[in-house]
């Protein structure tokens, strides 16, 4: 097998199904969470043998977002209206977690914000529900709006 690095879309998916696990057994390591979904093959891995510098990558980006949780989900409750933060789905709060992370605490350059939100709708539609994908656009996009004034 070839070694390849993450495209930034598989990246994305990596980390929401890390922070899904961690969501899932709190027990666990974040190298465990990593590890777990790194080697979980799905259509869109292609059976790739993925670099370690992928894999302490995407365990810098969890521990960094973990450090910002408690600040990521007040944003996340500012903007739900008639709806209650313990409704969410696990995997649409993992979504919504990463997105506002490379939203407001990744360089604009890195990533713009919009294709933060259309990145996130886009795995959203793979990995949820059907409302999904609009509920996480109706979120961040209020966010942004909000936050852009």
């Amino acid at each position: 097998m070839a070694k390849v690095t993450f495209n930034r879309r598989t990246r994305r998916e990596k980390i929401i199904q890390s922070l899904f696990s961690l969501s899932m057994d709190d027990a666990q390591s974040v190298e465990q969470a990593v590890l777990t979904a790194v080697n979980y093959n799905d259509s869109s891995d292609n059976d790739h043998d993925f670099q370690v510098a992928d894999v302490e990558t995407l365990i810098e980006t969890i521990e960094s977002l973990n450090e910002l949780k408690i600040e990521i989900d007040e944003r996340i409750q500012r903007q739900l209206e008639n709806w209650n933060f313990t409704r969410i789905t696990k995997i649409d709060l993992a979504i919504l977690r990463l997105a506002i992370y490379e939203m407001f605490y990744v360089s604009d350059e890195s990533v713009p914000k919009k294709v933060a939100i259309n990145e996130a709708i886009e795995i959203a539609k793979r990995y949820s529900d059907d409302k999904s994908p609009k509920f996480i656009n109706g979120v961040l996009s209020n966010l942004l709006k909000k936050e852009e004034v």
